[in-house]
């Protein structure tokens, strides 16, 4: 019950997040935004959207191989868009349903799914650590004194993420029990992984592919808004942007993503009135191209299968 009531308030919270950013920043050009992106813009921003999914596909299918258990690309593809839709009716259903069709279309069990999902994560923290160390050098003269504490911060996620896949002993010993068993678990199957070779430097890739491919997005919703970013400061407001993997107390990070591309935005000079445009142009595309998605995902993944 309490868990139930946590999920609805994590949910809510991300709405009024939104509301709130639209309330106090009035991002007046919305419509404009969605006018000039055009079906060029579109097809763009939809081909890279693709494009990061397709890659998230290879970082479950992959490690699945090597544990012995194997799973169509298209299978993997599908239900991911059932999960993000499951999680925008509600609040962190959508890794239940994605775990329900993982394990009866692999045959994996429960216990072997659990023990890959903390991997992702903590390979994905890995990627982001990399995307923000490099933001943070190709942006330090515009972050200027900030520059350290950005510095700091990826690589603290970084290291985190080294110190858990290699199981350091002594951070292990730190940990309270129960989190401690979790770490030592997810070591164990980064293990398994690092059998094969180089797929856990693979799957590292991989997500950090997905990142700037979703960046690039962003960049095209900019470029429609009049402020076409360089290379340079567009990797800063992924960075940012991203991380709101390290905050992720809504689902899909709702509200939480929009306001750090805000402030990744401000950093590089975008007024905040542009910038809670694209932030939210973005959102409501992820949306209906989830709600578009999701029909011939349930379709394909009732069909037999021969």
């Amino acid at each position: 019950m309490r868990q139930g009531l946590s999920k609805v308030v994590a949910w809510l919270a991300g709405v009024l997040a939104v509301v709130a950013i639209i309330a106090y920043f009035r991002p007046e050009n919305f419509a404009q935004t969605i006018a000039a992106v055009g079906l060029q813009g579109l097809a763009a921003w939809l081909a890279l959207t693709l494009a990061a999914r397709w890659l998230l596909v290879e970082t479950t299918v992959m490690p699945l191989g090597v544990l012995g258990f194997a799973m169509k690309r298209a299978d993997v593809f599908w239900v991911g868009w059932i999960r993000t839709l499951a999680n925008f009716v509600l609040p962190m259903s959508g890794i239940a349903a994605y775990a329900r069709v993982v394990r009866d279309r692999a045959g994996i069990s429960w216990s072997e799914l659990a023990a890959l999902a903390a991997p992702q994560l903590v390979l994905a923290l890995a990627a982001l650590g990399v995307v923000g160390l490099g933001a943070t050098a190709c942006n330090a003269e515009t972050l200027q004194g900030s520059s350290i504490l950005f510095g700091i911060l990826y690589l603290a996620v970084l290291v985190l993420a080294v110190v858990i896949a290699t199981g350091a002993p002594w951070f292990v010993g730190l940990l309270p029990g129960a989190l401690a068993d979790r770490v030592a678990r997810t070591t164990s199957a980064l293990r398994k992984l690092a059998t094969h070779p180089n797929l856990v430097v693979q799957v590292i890739v991989l997500h950090t592919a997905a990142i700037v491919l979703r960046g690039g997005r962003i960049w095209v919703l900019f470029a429609a808004a009049g402020f076409a970013l360089d290379w340079r400061e567009l990797l800063l407001v992924i960075a940012i942007a991203e991380s709101t993997m390290l905050v992720n107390a809504t689902p899909g990070g709702l509200g939480i993503r929009e306001a750090l591309v805000l402030g990744g935005s401000a950093l590089v000079g975008v007024p905040a009135p542009v910038a809670a445009s694209v932030a939210l142009v973005d959102r409501l595309f992820v949306i209906v191209t989830t709600a578009l998605l999701s029909a011939p995902a349930f379709a394909y993944l009732r069909r037999p299968r021969g």
